[in-house]
């Protein structure tokens, strides 16, 4: 009877997990889907950019820049990230070019996430473990605003933690290893920092593996890591070395103005000081949980990237799972790539989207130190819930706050509304302020022309830098010159010191004479 008793109490136990499980994963869900369409309300311009080249593609097989299915988009001049784009063309031939569907594949990715995480962290250190580590990520800051927009560097997370899932298990299934042959083939494709941080991660794979791993195993997912990532490869190679414009089998591997690479990173010089302050920066961003760029601030919030307790708790975890390694042998991954995402931050000339790949580490670090630290102090549970509770909802009050209607000015709220109604009612040329970034491209966006008819109409200049491309003119836009425009869209502030006959306002911005 007694042992009838206990195998109903552990059932019961883990019927009970499974629910708190399915409802933290339905709550994660929510935060990352629900009212994606307006918020946040408006659009970036890499959102913008990265949408318009995968309806141009779905509908001309060529992007903006007049390239078949390119492996990285030219976009500015620099280059753009297209493995999201790809992943979005799904969602446009369903709803068509809207901010819904170019923001559903980061927001599926950071749902996919929370599953991988989950389970990830369950098998390295058990059920409860598992819980704290899906709770601090479901309710994270930075997972949470980088899910709810379309920047295509976000997707290089997921990617990550799925290789670190399939790493975890190939010591037992050396099959596994495919899979993340897979993973971090695809992830140049998502960000091209993935470049810094492959190759010594690849490196400790190997010195970990090398016992357990057949040769015939070792070389297919060699191959298979090869042939994935060798498009992009060799277009980043041709690129840094000045080589000319590629296509294979209608594949194109683009020329860009400059390598981005150069621009971001080490390569574009300053030695060993560069080396120094970037590391520095990504100490700054670590300590501050701000790196100064618009798109990452809200206007209350001042918890950073993991809130108040996550830094500290990172720390002590860290310090943990360093005592604990040997006992943790399906853990290895997650310690490897947090000792490679800081190597690379160093290399990088670093803010918080570009260091994404060393965020999911630090949150799994944190929750193994807060589930050390209540365990050694028997602080209650119900405590350490109440504690993260009340940070998670001062941080979404402060989210909808800063993105909701009437939304954040970097969104630029209100033009897709004031270019379609200007479209309808300009005779020849609109013209839309230059003081919104790369006004074109939401004319692109919102107006949907052909890329051709783009193409044979454009009129490009190349900033001071050599590095970034604008457009000072289209068919049926003007970006530079309002005196050769019928109708102009200038910020509504602007239009009413200048004393214009404003036709509509919408949102930030006014349809006028």
């Amino acid at each position: 009877m007694t042992k009838r008793m206990e195998r109903f109490r552990r059932g019961l136990t883990a019927d009970r997990v499974q629910l708190v499980v399915w409802g933290l994963l339905l709550l994660g869900f929510a935060l990352r889907l629900l009212f994606l369409e307006k918020l946040p309300y408006g659009l970036n311009q890499d959102e913008a950019s990265s949408g318009y080249d995968a309806w141009a593609l779905l509908h001309s097989g060529v992007d903006r820049n007049g390239k078949s299915w390119p492996v990285l988009f030219v976009s500015w001049g620099s280059g753009q990230n297209a493995l999201m784009s790809y992943l979005s063309m799904p969602f446009i031939l369903l709803m068509g070019l809207r901010p819904l569907s170019i923001r559903l594949p980061n927001a599926l990715a950071g749902c996919i996430t929370l599953v991988l995480a989950w389970r990830f962290a369950r098998r390295c250190r058990g059920e409860k473990f598992g819980l704290c580590a899906l709770i601090l990520l479901v309710i994270n800051p930075w997972h949470i605003m980088a899910s709810r927009w379309a920047l295509e560097s976000n997707l290089l997370p997921a990617l990550l933690l799925g290789a670190c899932c399939f790493l975890s298990r190939a010591e037992e299934k050396p099959k596994m290893l495919i899979g993340a042959a897979v993973c971090l083939g695809l992830a140049p494709y998502a960000y091209g920092t993935a470049f810094f941080l492959i190759p010594p991660f690849l490196i400790w794979v190997t010195v970990r593996l090398r016992k357990s791993l057949k040769p015939g195993t070792a070389l297919v997912c060699l191959l298979v890591f090869l042939v994935i990532v060798f498009p992009i490869g060799l277009c980043q190679m041709l690129n840094m070395l000045g080589g000319k414009e590629i296509s294979i089998l209608g594949i194109t591997l683009p020329k860009l103005i400059d390598a981005r690479q150069n621009a971001t990173s080490i390569f574009g010089g300053g030695g060993l000081a560069k080396v120094r302050r970037n590391f520095l920066t990504f100490l700054e961003i670590l300590h501050n949980g701000d790196d100064g760029v618009e798109y990452n601030a809200l206007p209350f919030w001042k918890g950073g990237i993991f809130y108040f307790f996550g830094l500290p708790l990172s720390v002590l975890g860290i310090i943990v799972g360093v005592r604990e390694h040997r006992e943790r042998k399906a853990e290895w991954p997650m310690p490897a790539l947090l000792c490679c995402s800081v190597l690379c931050a160093a290399l990088i000339d670093g803010n918080i989207n570009r260091l994404n790949m060393i965020w999911i580490p630090m949150i799994y670090f944190s929750a193994v130190g807060g589930l050390w630290l209540t365990q050694q102090l028997r602080i209650r549970s119900i405590l350490s819930v109440a504690v993260a509770l009340l940070s998670f909802f001062y941080f979404n009050f402060s989210y909808v706050a800063g993105f909701a209607p009437p939304g954040h000015y970097k969104y630029y709220p209100g033009l897709g509304e004031a270019i379609r109604a200007g479209e309808e009612k300009a005779s020849e040329t609109l013209y839309i302020t230059p003081l919104v970034r790369q006004p074109y491209i939401y004319a692109l966006f919102y107006t949907t022309p052909a890329p051709e008819r783009f193409m044979n109409s454009v009129i490009h200049n190349v900033d001071e830098d050599g590095i970034m491309q604008t457009v000072e003119r289209f068919e049926g836009f003007e970006f530079t010159d309002p005196e050769k425009a019928d109708l102009m869209i200038l910020y509504r502030s602007t239009a009413q010191e200048q004393g214009r006959e404003i036709l509509g306002e919408y949102g930030s911005f006014a349809l006028c004479r």
